[in-house]
Formats: structure tokens, sequence, C-alpha cells
């Protein structure tokens, strides 16, 4: 199982490594810069989303367990000379498949970006924090049910909207094995299942020509969360400009 968590603020870093703020979050705990590591405890994944104004652009992220060795820098970047630093297409996102970082449950993780933009800019970091590595699924069948929304996204926070589905599903239980999120300043977008304490998620495409990252699709990183047709489920979605239409597509798995 996984989880989804991000930070993002509006700030020129001006050459010199800077701590952006924790988006708030109800599912963790986040106290102005820091996420407190829940108990997914192992870096699954990275994305950051920095200004490519100069020559020299980064991100990193810190907190004590990371210092064992030596600093954690995510390796590419992605963004814009000016404007809203949004997702690269195709999508750069750095996954530990084997040897995931171990974090201490209840420790402080910040999100530091370096850059030199002419004026201020977005900058983002999306996280995704898991128990163990993920693990492909073996499906014998997977659909794609596709969904949509028209509720206005906040700027820079999680913003819950419904979905009104396309197809109405058949009766049953579902497992969710990948997802799509795409609005024009989507940054990322992780499901909300009722009872499920967890929040995984993707990073956001921005157009419908905009090429996902497939590790996220039919089943490569396993289970996403489980839910019925009755109870069904919503969607968080994070822009850094308002947003007031959002589409999605969920690879499902009919499991009862």
């Amino acid at each position: 199982m996984f989880t989804t968590v991000a930070y993002t603020q509006n700030l020129d870093p001006a050459g010199v490594d800077t701590k952006i703020a924790a988006v708030a979050d109800p599912h963790v705990r986040v106290q102005g810069n820091d996420i407190y590591v829940p108990t997914l405890n192992r870096l699954m994944a990275c994305a950051a989303m920095v200004s490519t104004t100069v020559t020299v652009q980064y991100a990193r992220l810190d907190a004590p367990s990371l210092k064992r060795v030596s600093r954690y820098v995510i390796a590419g970047v992605q963004g814009a000379a000016a404007g809203n630093n949004l997702p690269a297409d195709p999508q750069d996102i750095e996954f530990h498949y084997t040897g995931l970082p171990q974090l201490a449950t209840n420790e402080a993780i910040d999100a530091i970006v370096n850059s030199d933009p002419a004026a201020t800019q977005f900058h983002s970091v999306v996280l995704w924090l898991s128990d163990s590595a993920p693990l492909r699924g073996n499906y014998s069948e997977i659909f794609t049910i596709r969904a949509s929304s028209v509720t206005a996204a906040g700027v820079s926070n999680w913003t819950n909207v419904g979905l009104v589905f396309d197809d109405v599903l058949p009766v049953g239980r579902y497992s969710i094995v990948g997802m799509r999120a795409e609005s024009t300043n989507m940054i990322a977008a992780r499901l909300v299942v009722p009872g499920y304490a967890w929040r995984p998620g993707v990073l956001g495409c921005n157009s419908g020509s905009h090429r996902e990252d497939e590790r996220f699709r039919r089943g490569e990183l396993g289970e996403f969360a489980q839910f019925d047709e009755v109870t069904l489920f919503t969607v968080d979605v994070l822009a850094n400009v308002a947003d007031a239409t959002q589409r999605f597509e969920f690879d499902v798995v009919k499991i009862s």
C-alpha cells in the first residue's frame, strides 16, 4: 500500500536552498514546512517541479534518517522558465523498486528547492510513501472507467472533488489498480476511499495528450485501494492555479 503527500509554495529561492511549505493534509500530520512520516515509512517515489530559469536547479529532501549517508537529491526536475511549474511531458518521477529509503515514523521530512527565477513561481514536490517495494499485480481482466468533475479546485491545497462516472458499474466490489488524472494546472491527484486510511495518487496531466507515467497504470504498482458500487470514492486534486474541470481514468478489477 502507498499514499501521496505534497509540498508547494510560490516563491523565489534566489539561488539558495529554500524549504517550501507542506500542503495541509487531513490524513497525515503537517506543520509549517514539515510533513510527519506516517506508518507508511518507506520512500517509494518522488517528483519535483522547479523553475528552470537558470542552469542550476534542483530539489532535495531533508529528514534525520536520510542523513545516514548523504543528502537525498531528487534526480531530474521538471518545470518552466516562467509561470507555473507543472509536471513534464512525459512525466519525470524518481522511483525506488528496490532499496527503498527507510524513514523514521513520526519524524519530520522537508522539501528543499534551489533555483533563481526572475520572479516568484510555484515550486512543488510530491512524495509517495509506502510500506514495502511496489509489486506488480497479476490480473486476468483490467477495465478502465472514466469520470469527470466540474469542481473549483483551490490554489495550493488538496481540494476534494466529487465524480460523475461515464458508466454505471455492475453490483460488486472492485480493486483500483491504476489511475490517470488531468486538468490544465494539476500538480497531483489522489484517491479518497471511505473507510480507507491512505490516499494513493498520481502526478497530474495537463492535457489529453500529456503522457502519464505508465508505472501508475494497469496493475504495474499493484492495488491502490478497494471500493464497491454503493460507496464509490472521490478524489483530492492539487493545483497551483485555480482549475474548474477535471478528468480521470481508473483501471479496475472486479473482485466480487
